[in-house]
This record gives C-alpha cells, structure tokens and sequence, in this order.
C-alpha cells in the first residue's frame, strides 16, 4: 500500500512516521514546495520508506500527474484547508481516496446544506464510487468519534458539547498548531448548532470546566469556529438539539486582546504613507511553527512543556431515563510526544497520530463508506478498530456514564 502525503509540517512529520512504522505500507512520499522541511522530517525519520517529491498544493494538474504516476492507495491533505480544493479535484482526476483534517469554508455559496466546502463534491465522488474521509483529524475527527460512541447508545440526543484545552509553558512566543488557521478560528463568528445553525461572537460562552486527568484542573473556555456543531447534525445518524465547541488555554485572553486591537483584521490600514492588512502583519512577525529538529532542542533543554485533552459530554435520552456521558482523550505530554516521535509535540501528536489512524484505516479497507463523509458516520465496528490503534499509538480515550436522577 502506498500514500501520498500533501505538506511537510508539524502533521505531516508524525503521519509520516506512523505510517512508515506499518508492516502493510510498502511507501509514503511526503510532497511540499519547502525543501527545507522535508530534509528535516526525512533526517529525523529515517525510514527507508519515505520518499519526498517536490509538491505544490496550488497546482491541480501537477499533484494529478504525480498521484496518476505514483499509483498511490490515499493522498493525505496535511497542508493548509485553503489546499482542500485542489488537492480534492486531483484526487478525483486520478482516481485515488482522500483524507483530510479540517476545512477553509463554512457554507460554500450561503447553502446550509452543504456546511463544509467538501461535501459539495459529495455526489460525483459517490457515483465514481471513491472515499473522501473528512475532518479526521482530533478535533474535528476524534471527538466526532467520541460523540458518535455516546450518541450510539442513546435513544434521543439532548445535546453534545465538545470542549479542547491546553496548557503550554514557552520561554519564547510558540505556535504549536498553523496559526493561520488557530487565529483565523479565534477571530471568527463560533456557528453553534441549537435547532438550527447560529452564530456566536468571538469569545462568547464563557464556561469554566473541571478537566479530567491528565489536566485536572479547572479552566474557562469560549465558543470557538470549529466544524463539529456544522457537520454533527448532519451525520450523526439521529436527532440532535444541541451542538457547540469550546476552546480554552491559560493564555487566550492575550490572543483575545490581539483580535480585540484589530491585528486580525485583513482592512488595510495607512501608515506611512503605506497601506497594509494588520493581519499581514502580525503574520509575517510570528514564529512558525518549529521544525522537527527545533522542537527536540526546546524540548530537551525544557523550554517547552504543553499537555492537550479534549472532552465530549452528550446528554440525552434512554429507556426513559436521562443519562450523561463523558469522553474524554488521555495522550503524552510534549515531553513524551517528542520521544516517541522526534518532532512531534503534544498538539502535533493529538491530531497526526489520529490522522495517520484514520489513514490506515482507508488504506486496509477498514471504512466501509464511499462518497465524502466525516468520522461520525463510523459504526461500531469501525469505532472499536479506531479506538484500538489509538491506544496502541499512545492516546486512550476514556468513557464515563451516569443516570441523571
């Protein structure tokens, strides 16, 4: 089986790797336009089975060729959402299955039945009988899967609310997750499912948590644009009254004073004569995220500590009787990431190591859907192979249930 993975950052180093370490897959090549990446993933993967090829995600044609040429299995979208198209029509001139981890855009066209951009390829990819598996990452990915293991056993679906919280200790400014993609979210309307799509204003929904181990702490969190509440609804296979995510970290009221002095917006502003977005700006001044062999270093040297959880609590109806449950995902710290993938943070290994089990999932024929579909549509056997290689890699997902008296 072979793979083709689109982008050599932080998701494409672990999914690499991961995959690289499967018996069953015979080759990954890793394409990206940044030859400097791929040398580091490839130096600190050393598996005889990576490959690299130049790859530009805005070339159609180009990723066509190369996907035609390689005879791949799966081309893995681990780049920027703003790729999704392209990358989505090579996949279908050469015939091959797609994955990928999030979207760029919410209702393409204003159409509340299309609520990510992907599904508007839903029915040719159908009828040509291929599998675009979306949103498959952690979150959205896992805890899709979460809230599907919750909503499975119940008769009636009151309301699912998923939340993700990290805390992170940097000497220096850190982005551990693409930061276009982090701050866009951050600075963007929150669509909330409440018997119908409805939007948020940034940082609204104040909550305060009691987080589970391995946090165990408590922590606020506030609504933020993330796909779960679009996509749920749709495919959860029953019902739902309510769905929202929520998103917190130590740190979020300094990202909410950045959105609040404008520096998100994309306007341009004058100075000096010249006229420039803020967002252009602020983008342009901050860190990206770090290259495997950096990450090792500040890891080593501890100048970085982080640890990631995300919980999903779903309420609702059975046999009469209401009843909460709580999913909630344990995996390695930074520290502990790092080690057992050269590179890998705690954030880089939540998403990629999910990613890459979604992955072979498709590769060994493991997902029985066809057309383009999220990871809630998985039923209960493929929830049980999913949850069983997560723990094998190193993230365990964690089930508590209560009767409301």
């Amino acid at each position: 089986m072979k793979a083709l993975i689109v982008g050599a950052g932080a998701q494409g180093l672990v999914i690499s790797w991961v995959l690289t370490r499967s018996d069953d897959v015979s080759e990954v090549v890793l394409g990206d336009i940044d030859q400097g990446r791929l040398k580091d993933i490839v130096e600190t993967n050393q598996s005889k089975k990576l490959k690299t090829a130049m790859v530009d995600a805005s070339d159609t044609d180009g990723m066509a060729r190369l996907m035609k040429d390689g005879k791949f299995d799966l081309v893995v979208n681990a780049t920027l959402p703003a790729f999704n198209d392209n990358i989505m029509e090579a996949c279908y001139e050469a015939r091959v299955n797609y994955l990928d981890m999030a979207t760029s855009e919410y209702f393409p066209g204003g159409d509340e039945n299309i609520p990510v951009e992907e599904l508007k390829y839903a029915k040719k990819w159908e009828e040509a009988s291929l599998k675009g598996l979306i949103l498959a990452g952690s979150d959205a990915g896992t805890t899709n899967v979460m809230a599907k293991e919750a909503a499975d056993e119940l008769d009636e679906v009151d309301s699912i609310k998923i939340k993700d919280y990290a805390i992170t200790e940097s000497e220096k400014p850190i982005v551990l997750w693409q930061p276009q993609t982090y701050l866009g979210d951050l600075s963007s309307p929150a669509v909330i499912w409440d018997n119908g799509y409805k939007k948020m204003p940034p940082f609204s929904g104040e909550e305060e948590y009691d987080f589970p181990p391995p946090i165990g702490c408590k922590g606020k969190v506030y609504y933020h644009s993330h796909e779960e509440p679009l996509v749920i609804p749709k495919f959860i296979g029953k019902p739902v009254k309510y769905v929202d995510f929520k998103m917190g970290e130590p740190e979020l009221m300094l990202w909410k004073s950045i959105v609040d002095l404008g520096l998100m917006s994309e306007d341009p502003i004058e100075v000096e004569g010249k006229k420039i977005a803020p967002r252009s700006v602020f983008f342009k001044l901050l860190p990206p995220t770090p290259k495997a062999k950096e990450l090792i270093e500040l890891v080593k040297s501890g100048k970085l500590r982080s640890r990631l959880i995300l919980t999903v609590d779903v309420d609702g109806k059975r046999v009469g009787k209401d009843w909460h449950y709580q999913l909630w995902t344990e995996g390695p710290d930074c520290a502990t990431a790092c080690e057992r993938i050269p590179g890998a943070s705690d954030v880089s290994s939540a998403t990629a190591i999910s990613g890459a089990v979604f992955s072979l999932m498709m590769l060994r024929g493991q997902v029985k859907h066809t057309g383009i579909f999220p990871p809630e549509v998985f039923d209960k056997e493929e929830r049980m192979i999913y949850f069983k290689v997560m723990r094998e890699w190193g993230i365990k997902i964690h089930k508590r249930t209560e009767m409301i008296l």
